[in-house]
């Protein structure tokens, strides 16, 4: 690592230590509170909000421009008080404060749990996203999570050890290296955690919003493969740090299909899924990641490779 690049690295991580000091001085509720009220304020005024301007535009144009700078304002609220939430994350896990995260449906899982059998929980970045694998613990779901390497090492470790903690034991790196980890984890009848909304530039092509979007075929690549179910959440902010948990009824594996065709629409269904939430609290999605960008159509045959590696 260059000098002064882990300078700027140490910069950037004695800059977060301190916001969630900050944060960690207040209780819960008034840390949400007060990370919604600044980031629905300086969060809409950022160059880089114009990404999720231009995004709102391209997958719901049927609003006026005053619609779509609410929801701008909306998402930094959520955003800005996910980012305080992080100093208080080891209270969601807490059993005494259980009350703050309500579930839907989770009698599902729990007849998939008793079976002796594992499966895939997938979803967006609604909401506080690092609840789900919360929710995984309290319902006493063994596995682990992936996540996306942060690009500065200090945060990531940070982030990493956090999640540990609190939410899954077992943290998976994002891409080839975390696969044999995914593997291990399924055939030990155990389940696994992963958002899926984020633009893979080596994935397939799917369609949300009716647009182009590269999407990882991990999920489906690994519920074909090892036979497994696949449930779909939903993460909702009720009010402040309070928040519901919805499990879908699961996507499974059509036996007998084609593994590349079941793959691809069983992917497809899962941006389905996403879509449809999307446009229930667009408010509560991240949409200043950079989604929709023009790739190359993945190739049958690459995939099928891909799913032969799994």
């Amino acid at each position: 690592m260059a000098r002064k690049g882990k300078f700027l690295y140490l910069l950037e991580y004695a800059a977060l230590k301190t916001t969630l000091a900050f944060f960690g001085s207040m209780n819960i509720d008034r840390a949400s509170d007060t990370g919604g009220w600044l980031g629905s304020r300086i969060g809409p005024r950022l160059p880089f909000s114009n990404r999720a301007r231009d995004n709102i535009a391209r997958a719901m144009p049927e609003l006026t421009a005053e619609e779509r700078e609410h929801i701008v304002t909306g998402m930094w609220d959520n955003l800005g008080r996910t980012i305080a939430e992080y100093a208080h994350l080891p209270v969601f896990a807490r059993p005494d404060e259980r009350h703050r995260i309500d579930v839907v449906n989770a009698e599902t899982v729990r007849a998939v749990a008793a079976s002796g059998n594992g499966g895939i929980f997938v979803s967006g970045h609604f909401a506080n996203w690092e609840i789900l694998p919360v929710v995984m613990q309290f319902e006493g779901l063994a596995g682990g999570e992936v996540y996306r390497h942060a690009n500065n090492p200090y945060v990531n470790e940070w982030m990493v050890s956090l999640r540990k903690r609190v939410t899954q034991a077992v943290q998976v790196r994002k891409g080839a290296p975390g696969v044999r980890t995914l593997v291990k984890l399924l055939r030990e009848d155990k389940f696994i955690a992963m958002l899926i909304d984020q633009k893979m530039n080596d994935g397939v092509e799917a369609k949300l919003f009716g647009l182009r979007a590269m999407t990882t075929p991990a999920p489906a690549g690994l519920a074909v493969r090892y036979n497994v179910p696949i449930f779909p959440a939903w993460l909702e902010r009720v009010k402040g740090a309070t928040f519901r948990v919805t499990i879908y009824d699961p996507i499974t594996p059509r036996p007998g299909a084609d593994p590349i065709e079941d793959i691809m629409r069983i992917t497809q269904e899962l941006n389905n899924f996403l879509e449809a939430r999307i446009r229930e609290r667009p408010h509560e999605w991240l949409w200043l990641h950079n989604r929709w960008t023009k790739q190359k159509k993945t190739r049958r045959g690459r995939l099928a490779r891909q799913t032969k590696k799994n």
